[in-house]
């Protein structure tokens, strides 16, 4: 057992009731959905944000128990988010295996994330509490924008690395953001207390995407469980990439990939040679221990916080910048 899951002792119970509730609401589906829920709730997934909204509702000597649901909720989304994306990017794995898209085709991974959005939606109306969908609202819409500022993104723009931070801020932080949020709404929180816990996942949010963008280039697929220089492939502009092109020759490869003028694998491997030999990978990492910093900080300043639960937070800022995967 590593040092985070030594840390998140005092949850497992619920984390493990998580994985079996996620088993149990694909079985009673249809046999098709059955079968492609088992595959992929089957896989390595880290469960961070179920993590997050159960660590925010967490109260000392009183169970979390009855926060499950909405914690499964929150990973189906997730869920439902990656079986959209990998059919955008045409990525080949998800943690550790065949994506969807690839193992039937772009319909079902389509279509089987739209189920899981559904019955994620479905589980938090039962809660009945216009307040926890309304986060769940901002979540999905600030996903969606965020992808979408992206997909749009031109090289020429300009302050891409502000625009940049944007993106991820949407279509991951904020998705940090809500969980905790949430959590701590549900376990009547005052409003300041929630902010806090929202200002903590966002800054953890921050500081996950950009290792998950730096590991794009320094990562390895039996550790990440997809592709590398997938984001690269499909020419989505990441702070690695961005911050090496502030420094190269107008004339050079990275200006040629953002033209869209690379045409061979060997071309593609010289771009990630570049960004390697550049300090984008060192500046990427150097900006997420700023917001993970600052997360830490945050946790220092929200009142009455259980111990257990400070210092389940603490490893988890470590893991993220620890992560290999």
């Amino acid at each position: 057992m590593n040092k985070l899951a030594q840390r998140l002792n005092f949850i497992e119970v619920e984390l493990n009731q998580v994985d079996q509730r996620l088993q149990q609401i694909v079985e009673a589906a249809s046999p098709e959905i059955n079968d492609v829920g088992n595959y992929v709730f089957n896989g390595a997934g880290k469960r961070i944000r179920p993590t997050l909204f159960l660590l925010a509702a967490s109260q000392s000597q009183i169970s979390s128990m009855p926060y499950v649901d909405a914690a499964v909720a929150l990973e189906m989304i997730h869920t439902a988010s990656l079986l959209h994306d990998d059919v955008i990017d045409q990525a080949s794995t998800r943690r550790g295996k065949e994506a969807v898209h690839v193992k039937w085709n772009n319909k079902i991974s389509v279509l089987t994330g739209d189920y899981l959005l559904s019955q994620a939606i479905e589980i938090m109306v039962s809660y009945q509490d216009w307040r926890l969908m309304e986060i769940v609202i901002e979540i999905i819409r600030n996903m969606t924008e965020g992808e979408m500022e992206q997909a749009f993104a031109d090289h020429a723009m300009p302050d891409l690395e502000k625009r940049y931070f944007s993106w991820i801020g949407k279509k991951s932080a904020s998705f940090f953001a809500g969980c905790c949020k949430a959590g701590a709404l549900i376990r009547g929180a005052d409003y300041e207390e929630q902010d806090k816990w929202s200002d903590f996942g966002f800054n953890l949010g921050i500081a996950f995407q950009l290792i998950d963008d730096l590991l794009d280039y320094t990562g390895k697929n039996e550790f990440t469980g997809k592709p590398v220089f997938g984001d690269l492939n499909n020419r989505v502009l990441t702070l690695p990439l961005i911050r090496t092109r502030e420094f190269a020759g107008q004339d050079g490869i990275i200006h040629r990939v953002f033209d869209n003028k690379i045409e061979s694998d060997h071309q593609l491997s010289e771009v990630v040679q570049a960004v390697l030999d550049s300090d984008g990978p060192q500046y990427t990492y150097q900006k997420a221990e700023e917001y993970i910093k600052r997360a830490n900080e945050i946790t220092e300043e929200i009142r009455g916080m259980h111990s257990l639960v400070k210092e389940a937070l603490k490893e988890l800022t470590r893991d993220v910048l620890d992560r290999k995967k």
